[in-house]
């Protein structure tokens, strides 16, 4: 007989969204550390190695240089666990999160900081986001692409399953990704999934909208659902983070196979929508969670890039209310990458649910640390100019 009790620790291995914290933390990264063994074995071995080797007493003191205080150039000598913690310290000030549950819809609104990197106590918020919650009924009509979507899990599953956490290797089959060759673009894709996360949890919270498997016992989602709230989806919004982001540091490094060729944007949206229909199909999510998250990441993908280099940024306005719920998630409604914009209207069935407008950057200067990591992640994407004799 089976012990109910190891049953419930493997159930909560899979389910308790444990992938999301790996989704967030790409935690795998720190097993590239070439030294990052800590055993109780090799405590004992460097113990007595030292006996065998060092002295009676410290000798031939010399001081090394002094450290460069609040360096970035320092910032490559850290683990990443550590850079990331630093990136997000100068990510996570430059938003804030307020909710409105009154009204015949939940709305929330993302606030970005104008000013940023200015710290003189005048600093004051616009909005980037405004979304707001569909209605019941609009979820309901939403159920017939659960049902449609249900009958090719088993064509995806095995995509589904490798898309719990950070979905990196799909990314890498498009733009060539690999912690030898990319470590920093790794850094900043890590830093700015973490940094979305508490965006994406405290939107989701705000909104409180509906799990599909709470309308019908049909649905038998293949993985378990996660406790959260349903709209946005987490994960279209960090795959859509993730490809604007890439698609950014592609055309910025001048390589000339990215240059003017709107289709590797093309094919990084593609694949962050497909990162988000999986969702569906696996009976977790709606389509309209996936259009207000994709919404959500690529706003978040203009602001992360503002805050690195300066310059302009977008807002936008998500109306999930007006959203026309005979309609699947299709991502080109949103966004263009042949000029890296988002589309000005929202628009689908006749029915207008949102768009966007470009701002200019703020009177701030860029953050230090993640103007640093920006420019290291677009050097991993300049071809290496040939040597002449």
């Amino acid at each position: 007989m089976s012990n109910p009790e190891s049953a419930y620790s493997a159930y909560s291995a899979y389910s308790a969204y444990s992938a999301y914290s790996a989704y967030s933390a790409y935690s795998a990264y720190s097993a590239y550390s070439a030294y990052g063994r800590e055993s109780p074995v090799d405590a004992l071995a460097l113990m007595t190695n030292r006996d065998g080797i060092v002295g009676a007493r410290l000798e031939n003191l010399t001081p090394p240089l002094k450290a460069l205080a609040d360096d970035p150039n320092t910032l490559k000598r850290l683990s990443p666990d550590v850079q990331t913690a630093l990136y997000v310290s100068e990510l996570a000030p430059t938003v804030d999160v307020s909710a409105n549950p009154a009204g015949p819809s939940p709305e929330v609104t993302v606030w970005r900081r104008n000013g940023l990197n200015v710290k003189n106590g005048n600093t004051n918020f616009v909005e980037m986001m405004n979304m707001t919650a569909p209605s019941m009924d609009q979820l309901v009509d939403q159920m017939r692409f659960l049902s449609g979507y249900s009958q090719i899990r088993g064509d995806r599953a095995a995509e589904i399953l490798g898309q719990l956490s950070l979905p990196i290797p799909f990314f890498a089959t498009i733009g060539y990704m690999d912690p030898s060759r990319t470590p920093r673009t790794l850094e900043l894709l890590n830093a700015i999934t973490t940094f979305s996360f508490t965006v994406i949890q405290r939107t989701k919270f705000a909104l409180a909208v509906k799990r599909p498997i709470e309308f019908s016992p049909q649905v038998q989602p293949m993985i378990p659902t996660p406790t959260h709230a349903s709209l946005p989806s987490g994960h279209a919004t960090e795959a859509f983070l993730i490809a604007r982001v890439l698609w950014k540091l592609l055309r910025e490094s001048g390589a000339q196979q990215y240059e003017d060729h709107a289709y590797w944007g093309d094919m990084l949206m593609r694949q962050a929508a497909r990162v988000a229909i999986n969702r569906t199909v696996a009976g977790v999510h709606f389509p309209v969670d996936s259009v207000a998250g994709a919404a959500l990441g690529l706003t978040l993908a203009e602001h992360v890039h503002s805050v690195a280099k300066g310059g302009k940024w977008s807002s936008c306005v998500f109306d999930g209310s007006q959203y026309n719920s005979e309609t699947d998630f299709e991502w080109f409604r949103l966004y263009g990458p042949e000029k890296d914009k988002m589309r000005k209207t929202f628009q689908s069935g006749g029915a207008k649910w949102g768009g966007s407008e470009q701002h200019e950057g703020s009177s701030g200067i860029p953050a230090p640390m993640l103007n640093w990591l920006w420019k290291q992640a677009v050097a991993e994407w300049c071809e290496v100019p040939a040597i002449k004799d």
